[in-house]
């Protein structure tokens, strides 16, 4: 990383940072990269504010550009306080700098407003983002050229979620996370199925993704059980207690990476739903399956023959876990991050 560089960022609070490198919680990449990979780090988390705020992420922007005006190197982690940073650039900005940018949902109108029409992203040298299909979408609606965008997949803290060797597995299917889900398809293929099926509706992101999020309000069958797990060791268990970790989708959109790198890490096949942003992670039927959304008949048909085949299943899961050593942890996304200022990184195998 050259000198002269700032991370702006919504980053991880204080105490988060302190847990993943003590090694109680899992480590991404804002803990790799603030550790002396910039000049400078400014976090909205570590400063209180609410990245869900518009007004906490234009004063953030604002603290932040200030901050960072003699800076030749820019790093934004995300779209928003991103954009908010971008249009304080535009109007005060005097002098050419290098802003790298990173755009996770670009299926958002309110990004393609900012960034193209209105013009933002002509402040940016490079865009990041999470799959080929996004790359796709930003050079075919948002104009971008295709040079001037990497692709750096998502990443997994590998130590952290790896097999349990000794946890026992139980006839059990999990699912995790609450944005952009489509539980009510998980719970009518779950009904009657021979199998606990467990649902820890939790997420750190609801801010990430605007709408009405499914919550599978309805009732839920003896077999299925939906509630916060509390914490990442309970998680970790959850997942290491399962035979199958499944995401049910409910929109096309850049939405349930973290809990399909997080199950194949554990070793565990995924059940994915079809989605373009997001199919590049898993490999039908070698390192996982794919169903089609809102598709329950479908969706039973997969768990039960992962419930059949233990020995299939785990291959599968082995398979899962060495793809995500080699191409999702925590360390490759950090040098693909990095690699618009330091020259590109390979991409993961396809």
């Amino acid at each position: 990383m050259p000198q002269d560089s700032a991370f702006i960022a919504v980053g991880e609070p204080a105490r988060h940072v302190s847990g993943a490198l003590e090694k109680k919680v899992p480590r991404g990449e804002f803990v790799e990269m603030s550790q002396g990979s910039f000049t400078q780090v400014l976090s909205m988390a570590q400063q209180g504010l609410d990245p869900a705020s518009n007004v906490d992420c234009a004063r953030f922007a604002l603290t932040a550009w200030r901050a960072t005006r003699r800076r030749q190197n820019i790093l934004l982690g995300e779209e928003f306080p991103g954009i908010q940073f971008l249009a304080w650039e535009a109007l005060l900005g005097r002098r050419k700098r290098r802003i790298v940018l990173l755009v996770h949902n670009v299926a958002s109108k309110k990004r393609l407003l900012a960034l193209a029409k209105v013009g933002l992203g002509r402040r940016v040298d490079h865009f990041l983002c999470l799959s080929e299909h996004s790359r796709r979408v930003l050079v075919e609606e948002y104009g971008i050229a295709r040079e001037r965008i990497t692709v750096i997949y998502s990443r997994v803290d590998t130590a952290y979620f790896q097999p349990q060797p000794a946890q026992p597995v139980l006839h059990r299917v999990c699912a995790a996370g609450a944005v952009n889900r489509d539980y009510g398809t998980l719970i009518a293929a779950a009904t009657g199925l021979d199998a606990e099926v467990k649902i820890a509706a939790d997420t750190a992101w609801r801010y990430s993704v605007a709408g009405k999020e499914e919550k599978g309000a309805q009732a839920l069958p003896p077999n299925v059980e939906m509630r916060s797990w509390g914490n990442y060791l309970n998680l970790r268990q959850l997942y290491a207690e399962s035979r199958v970790v499944v995401v049910p989708l409910a929109r096309p959109i850049i939405s349930g990476i973290t809990v399909v790198l997080e199950g194949m890490a554990m070793g565990k096949p995924v059940i994915l739903t079809r989605n373009p942003y997001v199919e590049g992670f898993i490999e039908d039927g070698v390192t996982g399956l794919l169903v089609d959304p809102g598709n329950p008949a479908q969706l039973r048909e997969r768990i039960q023959w992962v419930l059949a085949h233990p020995a299939e299943a785990e291959a599968m899961g082995q398979r899962a876990r060495e793809k995500a050593v080699r191409d999702f942890s925590v360390e490759r996304y950090v040098e693909r991050i990095l690699s618009p200022f330091a020259g590109d990184a390979p991409p993961p195998h396809t």
